[in-house]
């Protein structure tokens, strides 16, 4: 926490690391709002939902007729989070040829849109974020080591769930009152096979766990195939099976659920489970 409230005073480039689901963005936003940019906008540009071809326009904005489709000019994500922080998500993936482009504008606090030619001055704390060994993609040649150092001035490594199991605990709380559920929602026994389990998604998997055993209680187990992986828990088979709670469907098996009066996640559950059934 002290090192966290000192990266959030500063204004130093900062790279978190992580597996996916540890929470990378979580922390980002953190060391947004506490830092003296929480007024200003925070901005997330992830490199995973943009195409190549695409990148350099979202992350710099682009002129009107700069390409085919350009009917307008558009302020990229650099001038979107100008006066705040600027989160590049799974920069590990971002396009070899933009590499240079971003180094340029980290060192001259200056983009240049796409089609344009006059350069624009931005104010921008950088953050970025990936679940990417960068140290291998740089001796691979896949990413640049000079935009390392220049984006490594703090580096922090956010540990997976698996090696924090204490977290288990506060994390299922929090997310019980974040999803309206009652106090005590989750029984002893099922909390301790969740601290038990190793979560290879993290905190996104555990919260998808708490939100399904809120919704659906033990009717939700062995649903999907992100559930706790633990010794301690039984196995679930891979095949799809229909409880025989689903009632015989003469025609309209929408109809026959709906008359059953149930709970709109359990009513939801009974007809794709009538479907694949099908």
């Amino acid at each position: 926490l002290p090192l966290f409230r000192k990266i959030a005073a500063s204004t130093v480039p900062v790279i978190i690391e992580g597996e996916t689901g540890t929470g990378k963005e979580v922390l980002a936003e953190s060391i947004h709002e506490t830092s003296a940019r929480s007024k200003g906008p925070f901005v997330v540009f992830d490199c995973t939902a943009v195409p190549a071809s695409l990148m350099e326009s979202e992350l710099f904005g682009h002129e009107k007729g700069a390409f085919t489709g350009a009917t307008n000019s558009r302020a990229g994500f650099f001038e979107q989070a100008h006066g705040g922080t600027l989160l590049i998500d799974e920069i590990g993936d971002l396009d070899p040829q933009l590499q240079p482009k971003l180094l340029r504008a980290i060192e001259r606090h200056e983009i240049r849109r796409v089609g344009g030619q006059k350069p624009i001055p931005i104010d921008v704390r950088l953050l970025a974020a990936t679940r990417r060994d960068l140290d291998r993609a740089i001796q691979e040649g896949r990413f640049r080591d000079d935009l390392y150092h220049r984006l490594a001035v703090a580096r922090v490594e956010l540990p997976p769930l698996r090696k924090r199991r204490g977290d288990v605990r506060v994390l299922v709380a929090h997310f019980c009152r974040e999803l309206g559920g009652p106090n005590a929602s989750v029984p002893a026994e099922r909390l301790a096979a969740w601290e038990r389990a190793e979560w290879p998604g993290n905190v996104r998997q555990l919260r998808n766990a708490v939100a399904r055993w809120l919704a659906l209680g033990e009717l939700g187990e062995g649903m999907t195939d992100d559930g706790p992986q633990s010794s301690a828990l039984p196995e679930v088979s891979s095949q799809v099976v229909v409880p025989s709670a689903i009632p015989p469907f003469a025609s309209d098996p929408i109809e026959a659920i709906l008359k059953q009066n149930l709970p709109l996640p359990v009513a939801r559950l009974r007809v794709v489970e009538a479907f694949e059934a099908r």
